[in-house]
């Protein structure tokens, strides 16, 4: 009985030990330490790394197979000028026959917003003057857009005279990859305004039929077109005389026997947007999936009365009448589709940083990142350590319990309100994964989110790098010391861990325009929001 208490207790003493460490191991780097085994056989410390970290220019993205396409033009201070553009082809979804005697009522481009309902707004019931008498029209709020959306400026269309191509002419083993800074020929104007402005509340398109009677001068009937769900969306009346020509009178050419000869025929539209007086405006990220061009149109049907007078003539017993009849076809912003950044440093802050040939050596006390080829940042650990020190941390064997790089916010930056919502640190050399995305099941196990205090504005970043750091400070075969990559995260950027194939390099991808400005290492090291390696770590004493 005594032996089997004995062996309880002792039981009952490991698992408290265990237990006791466990949670250590868990709390945050504040508290971790606290309530550990009081022996002297273990000692957990923390010590503080500084670290280099410079701006990069991104030169370029990858613009083809994105998920969200930007349009619209977009200035601020930090990160200056960038105009958007993308072209697209258009896709066939059914035979491609306007009948007889068809005449074209109108042609639009439509291409919806990303949008929020809100609760209806009411407004005065035109049909009624009674002040009292109101009626709820939809009211919504667009998501994805940035900057001034009541200020004007220029959007184009154009038919595109370049031919996207699937396969890469010189290889056409492989696909073909778009950047963001190539051109496009522009051919035949198909519209251009040079006041336009998001509109949220554009949830309604009326088209006029105006050859019902095969009058144009009048107006026959007014068909009110909405989607089925009801969103608001970008609607652009497109040059008719050159769908006629170029569509309806193309019918029996062969030009829409099959997909391929479609697009070869034409090669899609340039929807591109440009400043006016000033560079001032709105970017908006569009629901590109549900784009298209719709030809509104009007053909003769002929058709046996049956007893009906149907073209108003006294008569019932006529045969093969003709009826002017309303009619719509679709074609699908499918296919390829790229997009084109023009960007203008000049004046902005992000110019001197990246231009400054002393960052490499110093590190600099902002970082400035944006996305859709903007800027990055490169972050060096251990730069200013002798190697024969991080040799010596090596020999004392550290169990590494944590290591963070925490990234604030520069409080003092103009307009960074409108920040990404999480970033990437990644292996820049080699453009791959971090250890830790892997050992920590995924992109959100390092963290990188961003953090918000109790009054809910933007603070901070912080990154668990702890695999990493232990596998670079271990004695035997380490990890070689690296630089490290920051940049807005994108959708594309994790890790793709199906079929069992895990793909570590990350893709060249970046269409998210938000930016926001850190605060990097140059700065006094009283300075707690300074960027450096904060590392938790414990050694035995023995």
């Amino acid at each position: 009985m005594t032996k089997k208490i004995v062996n309880n207790v002792k039981y009952i003493g490991l698992f408290a030990i265990i237990l006791l460490s466990v949670i250590a191991c868990e709390r945050d780097f504040e508290d971790i330490g606290i309530g550990l085994v009081d022996n002297n056989q273990f000692s957990t410390k923390s010590a503080i790394f500084e670290v280099i970290a410079y701006n990069v220019d991104v030169e370029t993205s990858r613009v083809d197979g994105l998920p969200e396409h930007l349009l619209g033009i977009y200035k601020d201070d930090n990160f200056g000028f960038i105009k958007t553009s993308f072209v697209s082809q258009l896709g066939l979804t059914d035979i491609v026959d306007f009948g007889d005697n068809p005449s074209i009522d109108a042609v639009v481009l439509d291409i919806p917003y990303y949008a929020t309902s809100l609760d209806k707004v009411l407004i005065k019931n035109p049909e009624n003057t009674d002040v009292n008498d109101s009626i709820p029209v939809p009211n919504y709020h667009l998501d994805s857009i940035i900057g001034n959306q009541e200020t004007e400026y220029k959007l184009s269309v154009f038919e595109s005279g370049t031919f996207l191509n699937l396969l890469d002419p010189a290889d056409p083993t492989k696909g073909k990859i778009y950047y963001s800074d190539e051109e496009y020929n522009e051919k035949a104007l198909l519209y251009s305004d040079e006041h336009f402005n998001p509109n949220r509340n554009d949830t309604v398109l009326y088209v006029n039929r105006n050859f019902l009677d095969d009058d144009i001068n009048t107006v026959d009937d007014i068909d009110t077109i909405k989607t089925d769900n009801v969103t608001p969306s970008i609607k652009l009346p497109l040059d008719t005389n050159f769908f006629k020509n170029n569509f309806v009178n193309q019918q029996a050419s062969g030009v829409f026997d099959s997909n391929d000869n479609f697009i070869d025929y034409f090669r899609g539209i340039i929807v591109k947007a440009e400043e006016t007086s000033n560079k001032e405006g709105s970017l908006m990220t569009l629901k590109m999936s549900d784009a298209n061009v719709t030809i509104y149109y009007t053909n003769t049907i002929f058709t046996l009365e049956n007893g009906i007078d149907l073209n108003d003539n006294g008569t019932t017993d006529d045969v093969d009448v003709p009826i002017r009849t309303k009619q719509t076809m679709v074609f699908p912003m499918s296919g390829l589709r790229v997009s084109r950044y023009v960007r203008d440093y000049s004046s902005s802050n992000v110019e001197s940083y990246i231009s400054n040939s002393n960052r490499l050596n110093d590190g600099q006390d902002k970082l400035y990142l944006q996305g859709a080829a903007g800027s990055n940042a490169i972050i060096e650990l251990f730069k200013g350590v002798a190697s024969d020190s991080i040799e010596s941390i090596r020999e004392k064997n550290w169990l590494i319990n944590e290591a963070n790089l925490i990234l604030y916010l520069d409080e003092n930056a103009p307009s960074n309100t409108n920040v990404p919502k999480q970033l990437l640190l990644y292996r820049y050399d080699d453009n791959s994964q971090i250890l830790d995305v892997f050992t920590e099941a995924g992109i959100n196990g390092i963290g990188g989110l961003l953090e918000r205090n109790d009054d809910n504005e933007p603070i901070k970043y912080k990154f668990r790098i702890t695999d990493y750091i232990s596998e670079v400070l271990k004695l035997e075969e380490p990890l070689n010391i690296e630089k490290l990559g920051l940049k807005v995260f994108h959708s594309s950027d994790a890790p793709n861990f199906q079929f069992g194939v895990t793909d570590t390099i990350i893709k060249d991808f970046s269409w998210n325009a938000k930016g926001v400005v850190l605060k990097g290492n140059d700065f006094p090291l009283t300075d707690a929001k300074r960027l450096k390696l904060e590392i938790l770590y414990t050694i035995n004493n023995e």
